[in-house]
């Protein structure tokens, strides 16, 4: 007489998907993360042109001069990474608090086109005056002509 076990075992194979959605669980938030460190100005100016212009990505601080009204002396605004300014003091201030957290540090201006050279040498005239010892004043490269 033959008996039929009742509990026979079959291996039955899958695969866990838990570990693959971790997985792209962590991938999507570094890459949301390291997404966030690129930083692009969103105050537009015209740069003036200049040969030899390179750009300068290990600034620690950029001053936008803008041209028209408005800012400091109405002589156009002034941003400080984007953060708008009201008056001279507050651009020195900023200044001096970047020098004493690292007195290397590279101050990028980024003056128009059309603000006067006056305005650029105000700029200048209190970075030197707070001790800043490093600073570039942006640029681009001359269009090339036919």
């Amino acid at each position: 007489m033959k008996f039929r076990r009742t509990s026979e075992r079959k291996i039955h194979a899958t695969i866990d998907s838990t570990p693959l959605i971790d997985v792209v669980f962590q991938l999507l938030i570094f890459f949301m993360l390291t997404s966030s460190f690129v930083v692009h100005t969103s105050v537009p100016v015209e740069l003036s042109e200049a040969e030899g212009a390179s750009e300068l990505d290990n600034k620690e601080m950029s001053i936008t001069l803008v041209y028209g009204t408005g800012g400091p002396e109405d002589g156009g605004e002034v941003y400080i990474n984007e953060v708008p300014i009201t008056n001279w003091t507050q651009l020195t201030r900023s200044m001096a608090e970047l020098r004493d957290t690292d007195p290397e540090a590279l101050v990028l201006i980024r003056p128009d086109a059309r603000v006067p050279t006056e305005r650029l040498v105000k700029v200048l005239g209190f970075a030197n005056s707070v001790g800043i010892k490093h600073y570039g004043i942006a640029a681009i490269q001359p269009s090339e002509t036919p």
